[in-house]
């Protein structure tokens, strides 16, 4: 006997099975009354109908519910004398295209625009459930097989609703006998290894019923529409087990439930588009920067990158520092200097920056006690003597001179030299 943990009580698969075979029945109290077909009735000793003991030990005018009693087998009979399988689907899971997406659609907010189903295809996939049970048992235990032949988990049973069915009576999808034969070959092999885990030399019985349990797959694709601008959300699933998926941005990557639209027409997560403050444009947050001195978020093109901070920042916020003179953000600004000149830092002369600025201008390896400090585009180089000091700021790429200036020691003013100085002082 195959170890399963998908098991019903031995009564619920019998009225499970007369559903199947269409035979009337009704409950009574510890009983089955089973309305018997009149070809039948001669197995039953000439019975119209028969009161099935379910609950407890027959009485004299009950019919035991024993697997490998006249029941049992008529029951077995039945249910394989006019195919190799009979055919159920689950309760519970969604059969029209209505009640799949209808979940779909709530799940949803477009803003300024719409959800559409722009296809839907259901198509029946042929699961395969084997019951046995040995005389006795009180319960009947059912091995499941997949499409594929191989085991469904226990995790999935419940899931795809395989645990409550219901029989389809008329018209069942058609499966191809070979098919059929392989699944439920494939269901044999499963019981076996699951019987034999236990007992090597255990034989495996024979399953009281095959039945094809035919599971809907739901595969389609959403499409938003926000004016002129439309993309496709697909979905593929097992219809019970359907439920929404985020739409993911293709320029964010980032995934929700709520999009909206950039004023370029792409369809995005509604919390990924934001307002450039400079234009009012509808742009993806994450093509916005910050301006580091007003704080406003704008597209790069309003804007530069300051050479002292690095930050992007709007063209308006820049001016000239009084020292280097370079454009820069005022936010680096103090007193009309900027933090790079404020910020000179001791180095000695074998500093490798020093070295190669030297090696293009000689002359300024005269001078002593050097300061450097350093922004995207220059060096700025500070270099004092007893009575004087010196300002030089060079271009890093070509170490070209931007400005050169001196100033006595005793006076904050610095004095640019003319051409002729410069080059005295350089060679």
């Amino acid at each position: 006997m195959p170890e399963s943990v998908h098991r019903e009580p031995a009564a619920r698969f019998v009225e499970w099975a007369l559903a199947e075979l269409e035979m009337p029945f009704e409950r009574g109290d510890g009983e089955l009354i089973v309305e018997l077909p009149e070809a039948d009735r001669t197995i039953f000793d000439g019975k119209s109908s028969l009161r099935l003991a379910t609950t407890v030990a027959a009485s004299t005018d009950q019919e035991p519910l024993a697997w490998d009693g006249r029941f049992g087998h008529w029951l077995h009979e039945q249910l394989s004398k006019t195919a190799a399988a009979v055919h159920a689907r689950p309760l519970r899971q969604p059969m029209a295209v209505n009640d799949v997406t209808a979940k779909l659609f709530a799940a949803y907010a477009v803003e300024g625009g719409q959800v559409h189903l722009a296809g839907c295809q259901l198509t029946d996939h042929p699961f395969l459930r084997l019951s046995f049970a040995a005389d006795g048992d009180a319960e009947v235990r059912h091995i499941f097989v997949a499409p594929d032949g191989s085991s469904v988990s226990d995790e999935l049973v419940p899931q795809l609703g395989l645990d409550e069915l219901q029989p389809i009576v008329k018209h069942p999808p058609r499966l191809d006998e070979g098919a059929l034969r392989s699944l439920i070959a494939a269901g044999r092999r499963i019981a076996a290894k699951q019987s034999t885990s236990r007992d090597p030399s255990a034989a495996t019985v024979e399953p009281l019923a095959a039945t094809v349990l035919w599971v809907r797959h739901a595969e389609g694709r959403l499409q938003f529409t926000i004016g002129a601008f439309t993309v496709d959300h697909p979905f593929s699933s097992w219809a019970a087990l359907l439920k929404p998926e985020p739409y993911v941005g293709k320029d964010s990557g980032v995934g929700a439930f709520k999009l909206g639209a950039t004023d370029d027409g792409r369809i995005e997560p509604a919390d990924e588009i934001a307002v450039c403050q400079k234009s009012g444009r509808r742009v993806l947050r994450q093509e916005l920067v910050q301006c580091g001195v007003t704080g406003l978020r704008v597209l790069p093109e309003f804007t530069e990158i300051c050479s002292v901070s690095g930050l992007p920042t709007l063209r308006g916020e820049f001016v000239a520092c009084k020292r280097c003179r370079q454009r820069v953000s005022k936010a680096v600004l103090s007193e009309g200097v900027c933090s790079a000149c404020r910020g000179l830092a001791k180095v000695s002369k074998d500093d490798p920056r020093l070295v190669w600025i030297f090696g293009e201008h000689p002359g300024l390896d005269r001078w002593k006690h050097w300061q450097l400090a350093e922004t995207q585009g220059v060096y700025i180089a500070q270099a004092s003597s007893l009575l004087r000091e010196l300002l030089v700021v060079i271009e890093k790429e070509t170490l070209a001179i931007r400005r050169i200036a001196q100033r006595s020691r005793l006076s904050k003013t610095w004095v640019d030299l003319d051409e002729a100085s410069r080059g005295d002082l350089l060679k």
